[in-house]
């Protein structure tokens, strides 16, 4: 194959790695009796960006109050009535009169009845009230790690609707009709990233060097391209992936190349709250629902929901394909790469509960893998397995807003120990990332990336990867020099070459919205610019 073909602002990436993202519910315009909600305003707080980045200021969330519980009891009253004895004429002595019949139901004196249906109501209130206490004390009973059960039904109903109202779960227009998009960039739009062409494609112009999934403000997940000359193109109608996406989902795309063939897969959750999969590749160049269809896998019910597609092993197929520079360390001192190549799947059934799902290529199912309860699925899942050697890493928010690191070695041939066993999930609990915003998403191409709470603002971490000696290099810590995200904002991580020879890294999120803003810096040091990219109006 040719070698790739270097533009002279971005060149073409290695590999892309990623998190968090019919047309969607009704869109709300702004109208006169919502004039008094905040509206987004100018702020020249930007640091250090380039003149594209947008200036926006953020906006104010508007005070949410939940609508009380009302219950209305109906009670029955009965007018008592009287029966007079009839009076003796005045010359005979009283005749005792008969009382009239008391009335009974089924079988019981009236009065003795009502009383008696009385406790048996409030008798089942009672069990009503001690079984659902239960329920709930075992629901948030402690348990960490993943629990590898039999196979759920792959035929089950969808969840039921979560109870959480909680605004810091609510993005966009879940906080109020007034922040739906009328142009750009759905607010709370799901984003993903994706190399996905060999670099002989490339070179040639068949396709871009990065593609950007997106959600657009009416609701379709839609495209952008990275050319060679270093524009972004694309976004319009004509650049479709699917149509039935529920607002505000999440995207997760990955993208390998084998047998000759480019493929990429794009996840998402479609207004059925069905998790849904389409495939294209450089062959076929057409959009066609996967796999992981067939399944009928239902995702929570919820405004936030964490969900993530990431493959594994082989560094991403065939040796002509292009990708990132792939980090150091790998956890085990083979460093050939796994035998078996493809995808993992975790995706929130609950508020509180991930499953997780493998797919092997060539074939023709998904696979149900483990369960992951307590932990916070309304933020998103962050993962490492496409390096050198057999062990892979997956990251998760806990109940505590602590990033959680945890690590599998899949070398069966090897014999694990107390410290590094073996095809089992691990914590590395000498390693965490505390106080991220709950609803963060979470990113790894090179670095670890998450967003903080309270300030907004994306972190990044250079994340030494060794199973159970697993390291956060304390001296490599940054945070994205710009404007803070809207709070929960998806994000979206990659690395590309640039002209001189080296890499950048490129880390996409919104700040306004409306907007998809890419900002980017030299993959070793440097100082970020930004830019919000052009999104069609319609």
């Amino acid at each position: 194959m040719g070698s790739p073909h270097r533009s002279p602002e971005m060149g073409t990436p290695r590999f892309t790695e990623h998190l968090n993202s019919s047309p969607p519910y009704q869109q709300y315009p702004n109208s006169p009796e919502l004039a008094s909600v905040p509206q987004y305003g100018a702020d020249d707080s930007v640091r250090h960006l380039g003149p594209r980045l947008s200036t926006k200021g953020r906006p104010l969330s508007p005070e949410l109050m939940s609508p009380g519980l009302e219950s209305v009891w109906a009670g029955e009253g009965e007018k008592e009535v009287f029966y007079p004895t009839t009076q003796p004429d005045p010359y005979e002595a009283p005749r005792e009169q008969p009382r009239p019949a008391k009335r009974r139901v089924c079988g019981i004196a009236g009065r003795w009845f009502y009383v008696l249906l009385a406790v048996i109501i409030l008798t089942a209130i009672g069990l009503g009230v001690g079984l659902g206490v239960g329920l709930w004390a075992k629901k948030t009973s402690s348990h960490r790690g993943p629990s590898s059960t039999s196979s759920p039904s792959s035929t089950s109903a969808a969840p039921t609707a979560t109870p959480t109202v909680d605004p810091e779960y609510l993005i966009g227009g879940a906080l109020s009709p007034a922040y739906y998009s009328t142009t750009g960039a759905f607010n709370g739009s799901g984003i993903a990233l994706a190399s996905q062409s060999f670099s002989t494609d490339i070179a040639n112009g068949t396709h871009g060097d990065l593609v950007m999934y997106f959600q657009h403000h009416s609701g379709q997940i839609r495209y952008m391209q990275l050319t060679t000359g270093g524009t972004w193109e694309g976004g319009s109608a004509s650049e479709v992936v699917a149509t039935d996406a529920k607002n505000s989902t999440p995207l997760s795309a990955v993208a390998y190349a084998m047998n000759d063939t480019s493929t990429w897969h794009i996840f998402y959750i479609d207004t059925n709250n069905q998790l849904k999969q389409k495939t294209n590749s450089n062959k076929a160049n057409l959009w066609s629902d996967g796999p992981i269809n067939d399944a009928n896998l239902f995702a929570n019910d919820a405004d936030q929901v964490g969900m993530q597609a990431c493959w594994y092993g082989s560094d991403y197929g065939d040796t002509d394909y292009d990708h990132t520079p792939l980090p150091s360390g790998s956890g085990d001192s083979d460093a050939s790469h796994a035998n078996e190549v493809g995808m993992h799947m975790w995706y929130a059934v609950n508020d509180t509960t991930f499953k997780q799902y493998g797919w092997r290529d060539g074939d023709a199912a998904w696979t149900y893998q483990a369960t992951w309860a307590d932990y916070n699925a309304h933020a998103g899942v962050g993962c490492y397995s496409w390096g050198p050697g057999s062990v892979t890493y997956v990251m998760m928010v806990n109940l505590q807003s602590t990033v959680e690191f945890w690590w599998k070695d899949t070398n069966t041939t090897l014999t694990g120990n107390a410290t590094h066993p073996i095809n089992q999930w691990t914590n590395a609990s000498q390693i965490a990332v505390n106080n991220v915003n709950p609803a963060s998403s979470l990113g790894y191409t090179n670095y670890f990336y998450a967003q903080m709470s309270g300030t907004n603002m994306i972190n990044g971490y250079n994340v030494s990867w060794a199973a159970e000696n697993t390291t956060i290099l304390t001296g490599d810590t940054f945070i994205v020099d710009a404007d803070p995200g809207i709070p929960g904002t998806h994000l979206s991580v990659s690395a590309l070459p640039d002209s001189s020879g080296g890499d950048n890294i490129v880390v996409f999120y919104q700040t306004t919205g409306s907007d998809v803003n890419i900002f980017t810096r030299d993959l070793q040091a440097g100082q970020w610019t930004g830019a919000s990219l052009e999104i069609p109006p319609t």
